[in-house]
């Protein structure tokens, strides 16, 4: 008869195992009780039969503590006692901090892992409560709140591997139990309750105080995590739809992303806090603060002529920028926005794909890690420049200076330096940015006026 824990992996290894076949799954293993009784328990189910495979652990040596030599050694002697294969990712910290070790830990394992592969973590209910106390701490919303999730994308290493957390329903002190009801040589790590740091605060101290309250605290925070889960996810499903009406797919990539201020104001006030705030977050783990949302929101409502103003916004992953011109807002990765408007060295250049190309009905526009514009056409292409901002633009009969031309068209400041055109065999006449493309109208009779942007284009990475 299985234990408690052993029966919780496997009613979720069952449920999920559409989400296993294909992939290839990893274990998270630092030697700690948590994660060695995870493995213990993959151990017991593979030797029943119940699982077709034991994971790969993972043991991150971030060398931050001088007793770290001896988990890896630990890791590496249960592992090879027990059947399983394992891996030893030695990192080294840029600063000696909880967020930095736990970065560079995810970070590692990410690195040796192919995209789609399943990552199992041994995080349990009480980590499950310190994570929403201290979400709620920083004044976290609904998504914030809802905690961990059981799966969840992680990004990095331009993959998405998923994390599996099938513990999240039980109690430390139940796995604390199994450890040693099976002799588990687990190791203590001291800075789990090192007052120095929020997680060891709210672990040794505040925890045991609200159990004293109510002896069901850890549990009741970590169903009231469930719960705003569920809220959360019906949340998402709304905004989603919005995003669907309002946006193309193509104007929301990781690098940059485009919204129309003019549909986004049609929706209603509760819907545009919710969507604003989707859209700032992109790929990020969480969104922004209200705070920087609500400044988001201020700057959408500016009437001035003042498109200088920035607003910056740090999260997990990266930094972004978000502005806005005329009728648009515009929310770059900060890399990006450099190299946009500042220019970079060939080394300094962001991690973006060397190609990414744009079907233009016979013309394919192809934008590399540089910006520069490379044009392949089923036909000859008789002319491409560079527009600088004395080029003369040629629209039917009249002549435009580009400068002038780039104001009309409200082509944003910092794509102005990055601005093409080109005639195909055709007779095609195209301008294209790197976020937008026209294709100019022939005639005799041509104004500004019905001069209109083809779309939006974006480069990915």
């Amino acid at each position: 008869m299985l234990d408690v824990l052993t029966q919780t992996l496997l009613t979720a290894y069952q449920a999920h195992r559409h989400r296993l076949d294909g992939a290839m799954l990893y274990l998270a293993c630092s030697g700690g009780r948590d994660s060695l009784s995870l493995a213990y328990a993959c151990h017991l189910l593979y030797q029943a039969g119940q699982m077709d495979r034991l994971p790969i652990l993972l043991h991150v040596h971030h060398g931050w503590q001088s007793a770290n030599d001896d988990w890896a050694k630990l890791v590496e002697t249960w592992a090879i006692e027990h059947g399983f294969d394992y891996q030893i990712l030695p990192v080294t910290l840029p600063k000696n901090s909880e967020t930095h070790a736990r970065q560079a830990r995810y970070d590692a394992m990410l690195s040796v892992m192919n995209d789609h592969d399943v990552l199992m973590l041994a995080h349990h209910a009480h980590d499950q409560a310190e994570t929403v106390l201290m979400r709620l701490i920083d004044g976290a919303g609904v998504q914030g709140l809802s905690g961990m999730k059981s799966w969840q994308a992680k990004f990095g290493h331009d993959k998405q591997v998923w994390l599996w957390r099938a513990w999240l329903e039980l109690s430390r002190e139940q796995i604390t139990a199994f450890a040693w009801h099976h002799k588990l040589p687990f190791v203590d790590d001291l800075t789990n309750t090192d007052t120095a740091y929020v997680r060891g605060v709210l672990r040794t101290q505040i925890l045991p105080l609200l159990s004293t309250i109510n002896p069901k605290a850890i549990a009741n925070i970590a169903r009231s995590s469930q719960l705003l889960s569920q809220t959360a996810a019906w949340q998402d499903q709304a905004v989603d739809e919005y995003l669907v009406q309002l946006f193309h797919e193509q104007n929301h990539l990781p690098y940059q992303a485009v919204m129309a201020v003019q549909a986004f104001e049609q929706l209603s006030s509760l819907a545009q806090s919710a969507v604003l705030h989707r859209w700032l977050q992109g790929d990020e783990p969480l969104p922004p603060s209200q705070q920087t949302t609500q400044s988001v929101l201020e700057l959408m409502a500016r009437t001035d002529n003042d498109h200088r103003s920035q607003i910056i916004w740090q999260g997990a992953y990266h930094r972004y920028v978000i502005c806005r011109y005329d009728a648009y807002l515009y929310r770059y990765r900060a890399d990006v926005w450099r190299l946009l408007t500042v220019g970079v060295q060939a080394d300094e250049l962001p991690n973006l794909q060397h190609e990414h190309q744009h079907e233009l009905g016979e013309l394919t526009l192809v934008v590399d890690e540089r910006l520069q514009i490379i044009l392949k056409c089923q036909q000859a292409i008789t002319h491409a420049q560079k527009v600088e901002k004395t080029t003369p633009i040629i629209i039917g009969k009249h002549s435009y200076k580009a400068k002038k031309l780039a104001q009309q068209l409200r082509l944003p400041p910092w794509l102005r330096g990055h601005l093409w055109q080109v005639v195909v065999a055709d007779g095609g006449h195209w301008l294209i940015a790197p976020m937008m493309v026209w294709r100019l109208p022939d005639g005799e009779r041509v104004t500004l006026d019905n001069f209109a942007p083809m779309g939006r284009m974006v480069y990915n990475g």
